[in-house]
């Protein structure tokens, strides 16, 4: 046969195994992008973002938060009503003046003998008398000093439990910045993890994009079906697609942890992932024992359950009569027929004995009151215990399920290593090789979900036993 003849009949032949193994290239190559792209969701991408810490995160938010700064006026506000009742102390000062002219003139009459008749001197006045005081510009002045003295005890109950605000307002503090912690760390651990999905979805992006344009490359060259191109331009834009959902969630729950760090909103910054190493073993009574005396919930409740107990107090402290030592002053300015001035020193007293039952029944609402704090304090005490046993709980079964898809993840990674070299020894599909890649992708989501989980566990834990 003529050479060129043969070589004329071979040659579509030749073609067809020419495209399948450029074909089988492409696949190769795109199962190696593939698994490349797994090793870029488990290394973080180089950032010229400033890293935050976590432990600089709660730092920052303990002296910025807005919220823990609103918490902390409360305290303010406190103390000056503790030095506002304490002035109570102190001589009270009361001034009155009141200036004016009358209308029209004053005029008075005082008949003969109204002050009495004297054989000496008769009847005083002898004749009737008119008193006269022209329209003219006068003052009268009543100025008074009066020094609490059985009112002392009074007093002292009001500054006790004004004293008693300021531990509620700082109990409200504490409470405020516990619950801060709490969001600052739930929030960085989904950033974290939304920050690992935005870079594995960033390595995918990039490899169907090289992916895609080598399959074009090979539609022209016409080594690759039409199918497959349409194909993996679908899965890019897919991949597109989430890669914005992530990117989205992303910023918008930075933005997040920037309000609650008091920050601008749009400040830049980068997380990292905190690993599951030792954790500290905490027992159940202990933690229980700690919620009791740590939690600022349950040691507000107490200082209510105070504050009504001296309510009952003070109103008792209201059948004392009012004593004050008590200097006056009384003066008329520019009227005839009184005298200028006078000045008294003395004592007032102050007392309502008979007030038709009115402190009996406030007392008795007052005991009520006292009563209804005790039992909320009570069952604080008992739902505080709940939470606690609750909370543990769920930090074992976080703890659990992460160490499962610790090992899960491990073993998926193995499988697809020796998927892959069954792969090359022709003893494996790709459709196999494919199959056990998206497994991996959904162990290592799987397991970051389950990693932030557990931490937002660890932090709920610890808030409900109160730990600063």
């Amino acid at each position: 046969m003529n050479p060129l003849t043969k070589k004329h009949t071979q040659g579509p032949t030749e073609r067809r195994t020419l495209k399948v193994s450029l074909s089988r290239v492409a696949l190769i190559l795109c199962l190696h992008l593939t698994l490349l792209s797994v090793g870029w969701a488990q290394t973080p991408e180089p950032t010229t973002a400033p890293l935050l810490t976590l432990d600089e995160a709660i730092r920052i938010a303990s002296g910025t938060n807005r919220d823990i700064h609103i918490s902390k006026i409360e305290i303010m506000k406190a103390q000056e009503t503790v030095a506002q009742v304490k002035t109570n102390y102190l001589p009270k000062l009361d001034a009155n003046v009141l200036a004016g002219a009358p209308l029209q003139p004053l005029n008075f009459r005082v008949p003969a003998g109204s002050f009495g008749t004297y054989p000496a001197t008769g009847p005083i006045p002898a004749t009737d008398s008119n008193i006269h005081s022209p329209v003219r510009f006068g003052a009268f002045v009543n100025a008074s000093a009066a020094q609490p003295l059985t009112q002392l005890f009074k007093v002292k109950l009001a500054v006790k439990q004004a004293r008693l605000g300021i531990d509620l307002a700082r109990e409200g503090v504490r409470a405020q910045s516990q619950d801060t912690v709490r969001q600052v760390k739930e929030t960085y651990y989904q950033v974290a993890e939304l920050q690992a999905q935005v870079t594995s979805a960033r390595a995918a992006v990039r490899s169907l994009s090289e992916l895609s344009t080598l399959t074009e490359q090979r539609l022209g060259q016409e080594t690759v079906l039409l199918s497959e191109s349409l194909t993996v331009k679908a899965k890019l834009k897919q991949q597109r697609y989430q890669l914005l959902l992530a990117e989205d969630s992303f910023e918008l729950q930075k933005q997040n942890l920037n309000r609650l760090l008091g920050r601008e909103l749009r400040t830049s910054f980068a997380v990292e992932m905190l690993p599951f190493g030792e954790l500290v073993e905490w027992d159940l009574d202990t933690a229980r024992k700690q919620a009791l005396e740590q939690r600022p919930e349950l040691r507000g409740a107490r200082i209510q359950t105070k504050i009504a107990e001296l309510d009952v107090r003070r109103e008792h402290a209201k059948h004392i009569p009012d004593l004050s030592f008590q200097v006056s002053y009384l003066g008329f300015q520019n009227v005839n027929f009184l005298p200028q001035s006078a000045g008294t020193v003395g004592f007032q007293l102050q007392w309502q004995p008979f007030d038709w039952g009115y402190k009996k029944h406030r007392i008795a609402e007052l005991k009520g009151t006292t009563e209804q704090k005790a039992t909320t304090e009570r069952d604080l005490e008992q739902r505080v215990l709940l939470e606690v046993e609750e909370k543990f709980r769920k930090l074992g079964e976080a703890r659990i399920l992460l160490d499962a898809l610790t090992d899960q993840r491990e073993a998926e990674h193995t499988k697809l290593g020796e998927m892959t070299n069954r792969y090359n020894q022709k003893a494996a599909l790709l459709s196999d090789l494919s199959q056990q890649q998206a497994a991996v992708s959904q162990a290592e989501a799987q397991y970051q979900q389950a990693l932030a989980g557990f931490w937002t566990a660890r932090a709920n834990f610890e808030k409900a036993i109160g730990v600063e």
